[in-house]
């Protein structure tokens, strides 16, 4: 499944890339990801970057029972900046999978995330991700 969400979050950036998101259309484009890909994937976000690096606009559309529900990420009390799967492409400017955590206000599962950053005009100006629903192993 992680070789899907690849190739499927790698052509959604490059389509990002090549048209570039805004507040006004963003949402509409990870929930038309979503619909997509809803037998596989439990959630997606495009965060606008602003010039100082961090997210002013996060759409996650995400399974919920038997439809598709949406959070803005950036809403303050999810601490949006602090979260590696949004930090570590920002910083490294590289795709990343995350490890197994617990999204707390997000999806509230058990998760890993896949982001990519994408670059419009030699800079990053979103990270795109994917989401995959794991079951957490007992220490």
């Amino acid at each position: 499944m992680e070789e899907k969400v690849e190739i499927a979050l790698a052509g959604f950036a490059e389509d990002l890339t090549n048209n570039p998101p805004s507040i006004d259309d963003v949402s509409e484009r990870v929930k038309q990801y979503m619909l997509a890909n809803i037998n596989d994937f439990y959630g997606s976000t495009v965060a606008l970057i602003d010039t100082s690096g961090l997210a002013i606009y996060s759409p996650y559309w995400f399974k919920s029972n038997d439809a598709l529900d949406e959070v803005n990420l950036a809403d303050t009390s999810y601490h949006i900046n602090t979260q590696e799967w949004l930090r570590l492409p920002i910083d490294t400017g590289e795709a990343i999978w995350t490890d197994p955590y617990f999204d707390e206000g997000g999806g509230n599962i058990w998760m890993i995330t896949r982001s990519v950053p994408v670059y419009i005009d030699g800079k990053i100006a979103a990270v795109a991700t994917t989401d995959l629903e794991v079951t957490p192993l007992d220490d």
